[in-house]
């Protein structure tokens, strides 16, 4: 049985993924594969490299948005996306996607195509860095002949993803829809990150349908750009999980029996014969 976890694009909000793979560490519950989008691919390519969780969350605890920002000229974006690759380079000490331990999809959008784009290969912290590039803040991407941003834009939550992969059991994260939404923005940058927030909870809402089980971390009021709140996001992960983790059990170990097994069989033959 192969299990992937999907984990949601959501900005700071993404530090909740690591009390998410904390908990399951803990639990012994195996990820065969990950699929992530923005911060859950940034987040999925640390723990695919082989770190261990008490590093990642060392490293998640101390971030700082001053490295993820080199301003630049305001022409497809105000940021560029080079804080975010050279973080990826240096944590991971991975180049290529083939180096990782944990197999890993990457999910982006082409503006030119105005179509979804999964990555499992090619060089990873420029992929990571698509991915997490937010439209009208980052700067796209350039790549072979697309111009690639945030993935969240077409799939925020990429169970349909480990799906297609092969995953048995697909577990979902969305550090989004237990989110307060603010009654009214102020301003400009206010309004983005709520017209982020709209799109998240349509989407994930989407996705559910594709996964067997969802966790909810019960984000609260913390915002998609507020990293000093990291410990609680952290625990807010961590605590998700732990309440879901004897619904977890019981599903692994149902789907481990031999009457699933040969239902499963079934259907897969006949598919090959359709």
């Amino acid at each position: 049985m192969k299990i992937g976890l999907a984990l949601s694009g959501g900005a700071a909000r993404g530090i909740a993924h690591v009390g998410v793979l904390k908990a399951l560490r803990e639990a012994q519950v195996p990820i065969d594969m990950i699929a992530g989008t923005s911060s859950g691919a940034l987040i999925g390519a640390l723990y695919a490299s082989g770190l261990d969780i008490e590093t990642i969350e060392r490293v998640a605890l101390g971030l700082k948005w001053k490295e993820f920002a080199n301003f630049t000229l305001p022409k497809m974006g105000l940021i560029s996306g080079k804080g975010i690759e050279d973080f990826v380079s240096e944590h991971t000490k991975v180049k290529d996607f083939r180096e990782l331990k944990i197999p890993l999809a990457i999910i982006t959008t082409d503006l030119i195509s105005e179509k979804e784009v999964v990555f499992k290969e090619g060089l990873l912290s420029k992929i990571v860095q698509a991915s997490c590039s937010i439209p009208g803040v980052y700067t796209p991407v350039e790549h072979e002949d697309m111009l690639l941003v945030d993935g969240g834009v077409v799939n925020i939550l990429p169970t349909s993803v480990l799906r297609q992969m092969g995953a048995d059991l697909v577990i979902g994260v969305d550090v989004n829809t237990k989110a307060t939404i603010s009654p009214e923005p102020k301003n400009v940058f206010q309004v983005i990150l709520q017209s982020w927030d709209v799109i998240s909870r349509q989407g994930a809402e989407r996705a559910a349908k594709d996964a067997d089980l969802i966790i909810y971390p019960e984000i609260g009021d913390i915002s998609r750009v507020d990293l000093k709140r990291a410990k609680e996001l952290l625990e807010a992960g961590y605590q998700a999980t732990q309440e879901v983790i004897p619904q977890l059990k019981r599903e692994m170990r149902r789907r481990k029996g031999i009457i699933y097994r040969f239902k499963r069989k079934i259907l897969e033959r006949r598919r090959d014969e359709r």
